[in-house]
């Protein structure tokens, strides 16, 4: 059964990874989030996909180069850990971590020893392969995804053999892959015959979602998962009512 995480939060009806986009994937029902996480120049772990400000509140401060209290005076960027306190039994957490993601091993480390939850709810992602292959050394009980856009890393999309070997090689444990419609449930089956869990994100329609779905993936990331489970949810019983 595809499991559909709220990406970065319920980030259609609330602003992105922020508590209340959070809070609001859990009053849902979601069944987890993914997050986005960096590093701020005073070692906090705050909730932000991009290195700046910009996007998100129209200034260009960097992340890497300002404390905690400056970045939460322009904007609410919550902190990892506040974030975890959040997660319900049951659910799951994707935490991605982005620039130069192996900084931020040593504090996640840490807010990890600090939470009293269940570490079999929380995963970890991230595009920087040698984020990966440190997460295998030093937090190697938690499942590591690496994430991919296939066509763009491999010229084409590849047969699930040479997706297996590439995310092995650097020390995945899963494979996230950007949605597209080349990919098949025979391609599914066999990176999860390979040991690896399938997940996928850039889910840009309702049709992408569900096709992603059909094909059996572990898990997908989505702006709004839980609208979108209800519909994948719906097309299995109108199928199952018409047997």
């Amino acid at each position: 059964m595809t499991i559909f995480l709220s990406h970065r939060g319920e980030s259609d009806d609330a602003p992105e990874n922020t508590l209340e986009a959070f809070q609001l994937a859990m009053k849902r029902d979601s069944d987890g989030i993914e997050l986005d996480i960096r590093r701020t120049s005073d070692g906090a772990l705050v909730c932000v996909h991009d290195a700046t400000l910009e996007r998100v509140a129209g200034t260009a401060v960097e992340i890497a180069e300002t404390p905690l209290s400056r970045i939460q005076a322009i904007h609410p960027v919550p902190l990892l850990r506040d974030a975890l306190e959040l997660l319900l039994p049951g659910k799951l957490m994707q935490v991605e971590l982005k620039g130069c993601g192996t900084r931020l091993i040593p504090a996640l480390k840490q807010v990890l020893k600090e939470w009293n939850g269940n570490k079999a709810q929380l995963f970890l992602s991230s595009f920087e392969e040698e984020t990966i292959r440190s997460l295998a050394d030093e937090i190697p009980d938690l499942p590591r995804i690496l994430l991919l856009d296939l066509e763009e890393r491999f010229g084409v999309f590849p047969d699930a053999r040479r997706v297996a070997e590439y995310g092995k090689e650097r020390g995945a444990s899963g494979i996230s892959f950007k949605a597209s419609t080349l990919a098949t449930a025979e391609f599914v089956s066999q990176l999860r015959q390979e040991g690896l869990r399938v997940v996928c994100w850039g889910i840009s329609s309702d049709q992408l979602g569900i096709q992603m779905a059909e094909i059996g993936v572990d898990a997908m990331t989505c702006n709004h998962a839980v609208a979108l489970r209800r519909v994948w949810r719906e097309k299995n019983a109108s199928g199952n009512a018409l047997h």
